[in-house]
């Protein structure tokens, strides 16, 4: 299926922010984060890499009624080393496994391989370690 990414718009915010944590809370890498503070920490931590530099990029279809209709997102900055830095990668479970994931980590901004910072299995499967991806989840945490 022919894709097209492209920077996300206001229209993708909603959907963006509510797959991030609905996702992110079920991964198993998530940690402990008490019930009544997750959505707001979560929200917090994405928008402080927003405002640091942090940009989204969304996959929908190439073409026809659909093309507005988002496959999946990624959440990325560039270092200030020029190393691409993955903060997320969300792609819906019908088009798994049709190569979106790698698409997008390809598009985003940096040299690659670089680091990933949330750990989540769309993301470990996208980026690999034994292709020279690391996990850094302290560049999240950074100002």
């Amino acid at each position: 299926m022919p894709i097209q990414i492209r920077a996300a718009s206001a229209d993708d915010v909603n959907f963006i922010m509510s797959s991030w944590k609905r996702s992110w809370r079920e991964s198993p890498w998530a940690g402990c984060i008490r019930n009544d503070e997750y959505y707001e920490s979560i929200r917090s931590t994405i928008e402080g890499l927003v405002a640091r530099g942090a940009e989204f990029l969304v996959a929908v279809p190439a073409s026809g009624p659909d093309i507005s209709r988002i496959m999946g997102w990624v959440c990325s900055e560039a270092l200030s080393d020029g190393v691409c830095a993955i903060h997320y990668l969300y792609v819906k479970d019908p088009f798994l496994r049709l190569g979106i994931g790698e698409q997008l980590v390809s598009a985003a901004k940096g040299t690659k391989p670089g680091f990933y910072t949330f750990r989540y299995h769309q993301v470990a499967e996208a980026c690999k370690h034994s292709e020279g991806w690391r996990h850094r989840p302290e560049i999240a945490r950074r100002r």
